[in-house]
């Protein structure tokens, strides 16, 4: 009984070390200059993440996870902003209610993001200052 013993604890302390890892990791992304709070919605959840404005680009880290690389990348001048509204009530458990709804298209591909109202206007000015197509 004791190795299985000193296996959980050495099990639990990796789980432990793994969660400071990912929040550590998202509290850094955060603090990064051009870094909003973003959720992408996948089918009916919402991934949560960190959108990056970097040059031309909104990247977009999810929350939950340890890669590097950008689970999506939206090129200035590609996006276009389709509509925008409030949490529907099936949202509002999994959505703060201050957040904006953005229907958005690019390259023919809808998509539906989340953010925050200053966040929101951050991300019309982005679309706005792109070169015209």
């Amino acid at each position: 009984m004791h190795i299985v013993d000193v296996a959980l604890v050495c099990l639990a302390v990796v789980v432990v070390l793994a969660m400071i890892g990912i929040l550590a990791r998202q509290r850094q992304m955060l603090r990064t200059a051009g870094a909003v709070p973003i959720a992408l919605q996948r089918g009916n959840r919402w991934l949560y993440g960190v959108g990056r404005y970097v040059g031309g680009e909104l990247r977009f880290y999810r929350a939950i996870g340890v890669g590097t690389k950008p689970t999506r990348v939206l090129r200035q001048g590609e996006v276009e902003l389709v509509a925008r509204r409030g949490p529907l009530p099936s949202e509002r458990g999994s959505l703060p209610p201050t957040a904006v709804i953005v229907e958005c298209r690019s390259h023919g591909e809808q998509f539906v993001l989340a953010i925050g109202a200053s966040a929101f206007t951050g991300f019309v000015s982005w679309l706005e200052s792109s070169a015209p197509a």
